[in-house]
């Protein structure tokens, strides 16, 4: 599946959720995470349980999505996106939690953005450098990473 010619690239979990949502407002977003979503012969886009279970919570609420998924069909689309060949699902280690836990240290954070943190030394410990996210200033405090904004 992965090789060394191919960019490693993180998936924020918005990414996932825009390709779902058919909204007008959304529209221009949708159609981005469907471009980012393509296979491509140059990256392989890295998730972790973490974002699939923030994607399990997001589709399946109407808080989000006009017409939100049941559980099992949100159970099929992670089933058919893992098993895509340029997706890749990555360990939640032992090693993660403890950058996680020096990330944390060194920036404190509240609330729910403790989840970004978590999105940060999951991509740390893998060696990827670059997100894909529509919500760059969840990550503007990382220096070590690259954020690509699709919008």
């Amino acid at each position: 599946m992965a090789s060394s010619k191919l960019t490693k690239r993180f998936l924020d979990t918005n990414i996932l959720v825009y390709s779902l949502d058919l909204s007008v407002e959304n529209r221009q977003k949708h159609r981005a995470s469907l471009e980012i979503l393509r296979p491509s012969s140059t990256e392989i886009l890295c998730i972790s349980s973490q974002i699939v279970g923030e994607f399990y919570a997001v589709v399946t609420r109407t808080l989000f999505l006009a017409n939100p998924l049941t559980p099992q069909e949100t159970i099929n689309r992670i089933e058919r996106l893992l098993q895509m060949p340029h997706i890749e699902l990555l360990s939640m280690s032992d090693a993660v939690f403890q950058q996680w836990l020096k990330l944390i240290k060194t920036n404190p954070v509240t609330g729910a953005k403790v989840f970004d943190v978590m999105h940060v030394a999951t991509m740390i410990e893998h060696g990827i450098t670059s997100i894909y996210t529509f919500n760059v200033d969840d990550f503007n405090w990382c220096a070590e990473i690259e954020i690509i904004s699709p919008s």
